[in-house]
């Protein structure tokens, strides 16, 4: 669909589309679907409404797929229109800075249970608790400081509702880690085999945990080797360890415990430790109750770490229609707020606080031009 919008929109899509019968657009009543044509040589057919409104706007739609909308827009901005992504429409709309933030992010949900938080927010949810949080400032302190505190704890998963979690699968060559990804994402994206340092760099596959969006990664076997390529490999796999939210340390259970074996658990001492190939004959019992045993060849277990893994990564997921902060400004603000309350400056609290609250900077300002709206926003 394309929208466009501004004091002469009407106009400007009125000059740029032929209907098939009757009036033309600019006289067509608001809400009554036109059939046309738009685009080179007029040569797609487009369905065009005239949305009521002080300007009005027009809504076309267009033959699916990124051609016939290029072709549509083309037609609009070559009779005066202004391209714009579709966040200055959000923009446009919203009623707040927060509003907008998470109708832009909605879209990018990559889950369900994202988009469920991300619709909150763009309904008011974290907006409320701003509210609440002003009011109560001045009456008690201590109880606004508390509640500062619980929705930085649920930040931490507002900041990863659309770039997902980071989870790392730790451990020495050949333990099955390579089969432990392909059944915890559901399909076989890493190469398995019985070779030792078979992956040589991080193979990542987008997937879900109890409805979380994460980044789950295997990666090279970790060992010293001589090997330049394997070498390379083991070096990335650091370093995406390091960055992770979770690793998790694979162990073989049908093999004793080796000096890499305890390096690996020693570095990740607050990793998620899995024993695998329980469908093996075992050489050791899990030592603690935490150690998972499981069957990446089988299948045993993995639902009970993938809930394992959910759980580690949001361990208190919020209620339905809490507040949840989820750009890093928010979180900005909340500690500057946080900090204030710690040091007695109640008014500099409520002011940083008053931010959630804060209007787009002139929003009329999107009617000084007549825009066209039909691409994917990258902002």
């Amino acid at each position: 669909m394309v929208r466009v919008w501004g004091p002469r929109a009407l106009e400007v899509a009125d000059s740029a589309f032929r209907p098939v019968r009757g009036e033309r657009l600019a006289r067509t009543d608001p809400g009554r679907p036109r059939v046309g044509r738009m685009g080179v040589g007029l040569g797609d057919e487009v369905v065009a409404v005239v949305v009521e409104g002080d300007p009005p706007e027009v809504e076309i739609q267009c033959h699916g797929g990124p051609s016939p909308v290029a072709l549509v827009v083309e037609a609009i901005v070559a009779a005066g229109a202004e391209r714009r992504q579709p966040v200055a429409w959000i923009r446009h709309v919203a009623r707040s800075r927060i509003a907008a933030e998470a109708e832009v992010d909605l879209a990018r949900a990559p889950t369900v249970r994202s988009a469920e938080v991300l619709l909150d927010q763009s309904q008011g949810a974290l907006e409320a608790d701003a509210r609440r949080l002003i009011a109560l400032a001045r009456d008690d302190p201590s109880a606004t400081l508390d509640e500062v505190e619980a929705l930085l704890r649920r930040a931490r998963v507002g900041l990863r509702l659309v770039s997902g979690w980071r989870v790392v699968l730790a451990g020495r060559p050949n333990v099955g880690k390579s089969r432990l990804l392909n059944a915890l994402a559901g399909f076989n994206r890493a190469l398995v085999d019985p070779t030792p340092g078979t992956t040589r760099d991080v193979v990542a596959v987008r997937t879900a945990f109890d409805g979380w969006p994460v980044e789950l990664a295997d990666t090279a076997g970790l060992r010293t080797s001589e090997d330049a390529i394997e070498a390379t490999g083991i070096a990335r796999a650091r370093t995406r360890q390091a960055e992770a939210d979770l690793v998790v340390v694979v162990l073989d259970r049908s093999e004793p415990l080796t000096h890499a074996d305890r390096e690996v658990i020693e570095a990740f001492s607050g990793g998620l430790i899995v024993a695998n190939k329980a469908d093996l004959p075992p050489s050791w019992e899990p030592w603690a109750p935490q150690v998972l045993s499981i069957s990446a060849q089988r299948g045993d277990g993995i639902e009970a770490l993938a809930a394992a893994v959910a759980h580690r990564l949001v361990p208190e997921p919020q209620p339905p229609g809490a507040g949840v902060p989820f750009r890093s400004a928010h979180v900005r603000w909340l500690y500057e707020a946080r900090d204030a309350l710690n040091a007695g400056a109640v008014d500099a609290a409520t002011r940083r606080l008053s931010e959630f609250l804060a209007h787009l900077p002139d929003p009329s300002r999107a009617h000084h031009g007549h825009r066209s709206e039909g691409e994917d926003d990258s902002d």
